[in-house]
């Protein structure tokens, strides 16, 4: 089955007026803490990625789905995109993409990600046919990021200033 990606409302235009999006809220921990974060926040004037009421597990994330995709057919993308990092949270998130393409194998999928422990996680993503992963990055150099990053975990080490 071939992906039809200009069925993207974030990346097409055209599409954006047409087709919708949903963000399933399943990665509640993060492995970097910016500055400028706040994870707790939800309003009724808010919804953009990474901002939710609660957290999902896996399963009630694909029963949320099925009720979306029957309420608004239109939909033609996933997302996990937080309000933690999905490889802060990699169970929650590959059960997800799993029961995502076993459901629902039309559904494009994407990611947004620090990038921190994506690595192992390469060959399932290809697997799952995850169109489009966005990295976030906020700053290249170093010596901006100390001031952008609170602190940064890597594993099981956690960096901070400069280091993170």
């Amino acid at each position: 089955m071939s992906l039809d990606l200009s069925l993207h409302p974030c990346f097409n235009a055209e599409a954006r007026h047409r087709y919708g999006r949903v963000h399933l809220p399943v990665a509640s921990k993060c492995n970097i803490q910016c500055m400028f974060c706040n994870r707790k926040y939800d309003c009724l004037n808010e919804s953009r990625p990474g901002v939710t009421s609660r957290i999902m597990s896996p399963m009630q994330a694909i029963h949320y789905l099925g009720r979306v995709m029957e309420k608004r057919p239109e939909t033609t993308v996933v997302g996990i995109a937080g309000p933690g990092d999905p490889f802060a949270n990699p169970v929650e998130t590959m059960q997800t993409l799993h029961l995502v393409k076993r459901h629902f194998p039309e559904l494009l999928l994407c990611l947004a990600t620090n990038g921190l422990n994506i690595h192992p996680y390469r060959p399932e993503i290809a697997q799952y046919r995850v169109s489009h992963v966005t990295l976030t990055i906020n700053a290249v150099d170093p010596d901006i990021g100390k001031g952008v990053y609170r602190w940064a975990r890597d594993g099981i080490r956690i960096s901070r200033g400069r280091d993170a």
